[in-house]
């Protein structure tokens, strides 16, 4: 599948409701960034998205990103080092192996649902939500549509 295509085949809709859904037990933040631009290191490029997004400005230091780069066939997720101080890296890369799995399948939507899912139910257990609990950044899929299909 070309870039372009798969950027297309994800169901922004259902990725944000996925968000919502967990982030309502959470006072973490999950936001999905999908570029179409060459990534040489999807690690490198996810720490400098998240700090793009000001993921790291969050109260809490709990926000994680999941970075899609279909172009390079590469993925990253990264978590703040609010969750990463309570997660083993074996939570990690437990997440980035299902996500693999999903993609791998074709199952793009369902993949990063499973992903947000996996990352909600984590950061509930580290940082529930309650009371106060507001949304510090938007729910929306950020597309960087640049490069896409090159």
């Amino acid at each position: 599948m070309k870039a372009d295509e798969f950027i297309s085949a994800i169901d922004d809709e259902e990725v944000i409701r996925a968000i919502q859904k967990a982030e309502s037990r959470t006072s973490g933040e999950i936001r999905v960034l999908v570029t179409g631009r060459k990534v040489e290191d999807p690690v490198r490029e996810a720490w400098k998205q998240f700090a793009r997004l000001k993921m790291d400005r969050t109260e809490k230091r709990n926000g994680v990103l999941i970075l899609i780069a279909p172009v390079s066939r590469s993925f990253a997720v990264v978590g703040d080092e609010g969750i990463h101080r309570c997660c083993e890296d074996s939570f990690w890369r437990t997440l980035a192996s299902r996500l693999a799995e999903g993609f791998k399948a074709g199952g793009y939507t369902g993949a990063l649902v499973r992903a947000i899912e996996d990352s909600g139910l984590e950061l509930s257990r580290h940082f529930p939500g309650g009371g106060e609990n507001k949304n510090e950044l938007s729910d929306e899929v950020v597309r960087d549509r640049h490069g896409a299909g090159e």
